[in-house]
């Protein structure tokens, strides 16, 4: 994703639901809610790797105010 705005309307879509737009990409539980949960459940499954969530981590802490 090398468009800002592009990040920063997902980002907006993400805090209005969550759930709703990770349901988009990937294969989730109806019935899981808690983050925790579910980066837990994509590790589990192999949707995502540890280098993911890494990189997650990194971008969070690079757009923090």
């Amino acid at each position: 994703m090398n468009n800002p705005m592009e990040f920063m309307n997902m980002y907006q879509q993400f805090r209005q639901n969550p759930i709703g737009l990770l349901s988009r990409r990937f294969n989730l539980p109806q019935n899981i809610n808690d983050p925790q949960a579910i980066v837990q459940h994509l590790l589990n499954t192999g949707q995502i790797s540890q280098q993911d969530v890494n990189n997650a981590m990194q971008m969070r802490n690079n757009f923090r105010i």
